[in-house]
């Protein structure tokens, strides 16, 4: 090939990649899909909040794009979020729904998380989130008292979820001795399945908005126990159940545990690969805001009982910095708890 030839190929490369970027979002998306990665199976809180999103999300879109879900669990959301970060097309048309407890392992610098907290593009969270601990009615666990006091087997959706890492918190900080399962990845109902048929006798890491959407047939019939919970402050739907943070017996051991629920404020993110371009960075964000505000949107979420404590981009990234920047000691104290090398 003769050096003019390969320069024309190139500068024709150049133009028609340029050409592309320099789209108006609207006629960008216009006719093309956005996938959106989440970070489950089908059936648990997340892919309630995904489908949500998607019967409203798009009319807000310029050009009016098609939405599929793509789900992608494993590692306790640290396979999608790596996805996200590394492989997903950067061009807005691939975003996804992670889980918050990866923020907090990447902050922490687990090797497995090879993404940057502060390098995704952020979309904006439909719900700050509290998450908590329940046991079954036969167990005889009843109190916050009885959890924390006796051994208790619970389920875990895998080393990186909060149900896994919560219940280590609590036995570092608290002296619980919770008795960790792990194996019951995917939808949270895996895990009360598994309480009903008696092979668990609790478990952690289901968000309010979880309960109250999937669960509360099992809670009005008293056979989930809701015994504890963990966030920075007590959800107001359950003002009179203990928070973990609250009984922490040193102030090293509250920092730890504030850190470790620091996540949940983040309790549905929606972010994009870095490098998307900053217009349709912009417009994904303004249709989130509008989506949120959507009096459809919002009728759709109360029928089905979810919450929707939603916030922005700006305070996604305060909230991602207050982790990232957390006192070393304290980041030390919380890798110890969570054996994190």
């Amino acid at each position: 090939m003769s050096k003019a030839l390969r320069s024309i190929l190139v500068a024709g490369a150049v133009i028609a990649g340029s050409t592309s970027y320099a789209q108006d979002p609207a006629s960008f998306y216009a006719g093309k899909t956005i996938t959106i990665g989440v970070a489950s199976s089908p059936g648990g809180g997340y892919d309630i909040y995904a489908r949500t999103l998607v019967r409203h999300f798009a009319k807000h879109i310029p050009g009016n794009p098609n939405l599929a879900i793509q789900y992608m669990p494993g590692g306790g959301g640290i396979v999608v979020a790596n996805w996200l970060f590394e492989a997903a097309r950067r061009d807005g048309t691939q975003i996804a729904l992670l889980a918050s407890s990866t923020f907090l392992l990447a902050a922490l610098g687990d090797r497995n998380t090879r993404f940057k907290n502060l390098g995704f593009t952020y979309i904006g969270n439909m719900n700050e989130e509290a998450d908590t601990c329940s046991a079954w009615h036969t167990t005889g666990v009843a109190t916050a008292k009885d959890f924390l006091s006796r051994e208790v087997v619970i389920g875990t959706a895998g080393p990186s979820s909060n149900s896994h890492t919560f219940p280590l918190g609590m036995n570092s900080v608290l002296g619980a001795k919770l008795k960790l399962i792990a194996g019951y990845a995917g939808a949270s109902t895996t895990r009360t399945a598994a309480m009903e048929k008696g092979e668990l006798q609790g478990t952690c890491g289901i968000f309010v908005s979880t309960l109250n959407s999937q669960f509360r047939p099992l809670l009005d019939a008293g056979q989930l126990k809701v015994v504890l919970q963990m966030g920075l402050t007590r959800h107001p739907a359950y003002k009179d159940v203990p928070n973990a943070l609250e009984l922490a017996p040193t102030e090293e051991g509250k920092q730890a545990l504030r850190l470790l629920f620091a996540q949940l404020a983040l309790g549905r993110p929606f972010l994009a690969p870095p490098g998307v371009p900053a217009d349709r960075a912009k417009a994904l964000s303004d249709a989130f805001a509008k989506t949120m505000e959507d009096r459809e949107m919002k009728a759709d979420a109360e029928k089905i009982k979810i919450e929707l404590r939603w916030f922005g981009t700006e305070r996604m990234r305060e909230v991602m910095q207050a982790m990232e920047s957390a006192p070393e000691p304290v980041k030390a104290d919380v890798r110890k708890i969570l054996g994190i090398q």
